[in-house]
């Protein structure tokens, strides 16, 4: 397993986020197995899900329930990304393989942004993005993964991994 070194450096001030879909990553992680991961949810990833749930409701979509594993995987590039300093979807498809492989999944997608303060300000910005909303408002989604984490420097980072079994 490689290990994630916590180096905190701050590259840029601005907010940032992304939206990705299945795509290919030219270089894949060595593998790693979330299953052994001690997941524990804060009370902002329940009001992440608790606001794209009520905002899907009133687009007379079915509710996405919170998947474990999807979550562990949410959790995983969180690290990366606290390493890294910046949001990004690098490694994507790995997470993608291990979902179909862990949950059968036959669709994954996910959301990712930092330096968020609030769940309804992160939630914000992906409702403003067309990719981020349309990942959000994809009818077929059945469950959804969601991890917060903070940086040293109290910047958070997030995903938002969306999965159809």
């Amino acid at each position: 397993m490689k290990k994630l070194s916590f180096v905190f450096v701050i590259i840029v001030l601005n907010i940032s986020f992304q939206s990705c879909s299945v795509k290919d990553d030219a270089e894949i992680l060595e593998p790693y197995n979330s299953t052994h991961i001690q997941l524990e949810y804060s009370q902002m990833d329940y009001e992440i899900a608790e606001i794209i749930n009520n905002y899907r409701a009133s687009r007379s979509l079915s509710k996405l329930n919170i998947l474990v594993e999807a979550s562990k995987e949410a959790y995983l590039h969180n690290l990366y990304m606290v390493e890294k300093g910046e949001a990004s979807h690098d490694y994507f498809f790995e997470r993608l393989e291990n979902l179909k492989k862990n949950v059968n999944a036959k669709s994954v997608s996910e959301n990712v942004g930092y330096g968020y303060s609030s769940a309804q300000s992160v939630v914000n910005a992906w409702l403003k993005s067309e990719n981020h909303r349309k990942n959000i408002e994809t009818p077929e989604f059945t469950d959804l993964g969601i991890s917060s984490t903070e940086d040293g420097n109290g910047r958070r980072y997030f995903t938002n991994i969306f999965v159809k079994r």
